[in-house]
């Protein structure tokens, strides 16, 4: 029986879901299609906050938010420092930084600019833990914070909806975290006029 309201359950959300998801889909085509014929000089530089997921090899999952700023060094290469803040709870937080150099692979004057990133940082991971001292067997508090290297590589797509405006879906694997998912909202600083 709890199975069967489960999928009742499911079947609700992604019907209360599906509507919304329409209209936002919608919302970023038009603007598309109105721009198809104007032309835009190339991006130099742009900033995008970030919010998405990431798994660590133990299956741990962690949300996440974050920063970026990408500056242009040619048409198509460009550098992107970015700051995130992850959290599985209050006894497991992580920042990371990392600086990354990333490619567009399909022309940057366009909507839809396809691209490739790879990026080596650092995260400073803060945990700890409540477990009974094995002696005396009283409460105590482990502290397993470390900090260590990170490194990712990955792809996404910066989809246009107005000259400057953009969203960004990606996805990125690599060592802290493993897997790591996000969607950017972004806009261009320089260029794209």
């Amino acid at each position: 029986m709890s199975f069967l309201r489960w999928m009742d359950q499911w079947r609700w959300g992604v019907r209360k879901h599906v509507l919304p998801v329409g209209v936002f889909l919608l919302a970023c085509v038009t603007p598309l299609c109105a721009q198809q014929d104007q032309q835009v000089t190339r991006p130099k530089l742009e900033g995008k906050v970030i919010y998405g997921g990431a798994v660590f090899g133990d299956e741990i999952e962690h949300q996440l938010v974050g920063a970026s700023v990408r500056a242009y060094v040619t048409k198509r290469l460009s550098i992107e420092p970015e700051y995130l803040y992850l959290r599985n709870g209050e006894n497991d937080q992580d920042q990371l930084f990392q600086p990354n150099v990333a490619y567009d692979f399909t022309d940057p004057t366009k909507r839809l600019v396809a691209y490739g990133i790879v990026g080596v940082g650092v995260l400073h991971h803060k945990g700890r833990f409540v477990d009974s001292d094995f002696v005396t067997g009283a409460p105590r508090v482990f502290d397993t914070s470390f900090t260590t290297w990170t490194a990712t590589v990955g792809a996404g797509a910066k989809i246009f909806l107005t000259k400057r405006l953009f969203v960004s879906p990606e996805l990125r694997l690599g060592r802290e975290p493993t897997v790591r998912a996000t969607i950017s909202v972004g806009y261009v600083f320089a260029g794209r006029r």
